[in-house]
């Protein structure tokens, strides 16, 4: 009896060993991460990775504006902030190209880094971030684009602290 209990038992062990699956997933994760400044959406989000402009027949691209906050460790460094190339839409099934102006508060970024003030920017220290600024693309020269296409570009905005204030 004692055996055939044993046996029940070893089987029934050896069953449940059989019957259990498991499953491994693994999941990558990732950060980019820069300690020194960041640029975010006012709400603290990451900026969008796509943003559509809509094309208004007769006049051209209507403007994206985006409101922003800028973060910073130093308590006392100005920010410079520029455009890694010259914005501009493309499509590839056309030679034609639409020229962008990205802004900044209302200041025309470009690829020559323009400095802004610690004093100005962050008037209440860093800690909720900067005061709530317009980041905004737009067509460089309003206006009618007569080829038909689905037109896409990068916006590469740096963001840097500045060695002096």
């Amino acid at each position: 009896m004692k055996k055939i209990l044993s046996c029940s038992l070893l089987s029934a062990a050896m069953l449940t060993f059989a019957s259990a699956h498991a499953v491994t997933k693994n999941i990558t994760v990732t950060a980019s991460i820069d300690p020194t400044v960041d640029i975010t959406l006012a709400d603290g989000t990451v900026l969008p990775d796509t943003i559509a402009m809509q094309y208004v027949v007769g006049s051209g691209l209507g403007t994206v504006s985006k409101d922003v906050k800028l973060w910073s460790n130093s308590t006392t460094a100005d920010l410079n902030v520029a455009l890694a190339s010259s914005p501009e839409l493309s499509a590839s099934t056309t030679t034609t190209t639409i020229p962008l102006t990205v802004t900044l508060n209302g200041t025309a970024l470009s690829t020559t880094k323009s400095t802004l003030s610690y004093a100005t920017y962050f008037p209440n220290g860093i800690t909720n971030g900067s005061i709530t600024i317009p980041l905004a693309i737009s067509q460089t020269t309003k206006g009618v684009v007569s080829t038909a296409g689905e037109y896409s570009g990068t916006v590469s905005l740096i963001l840097s602290q500045a060695t002096s204030s």
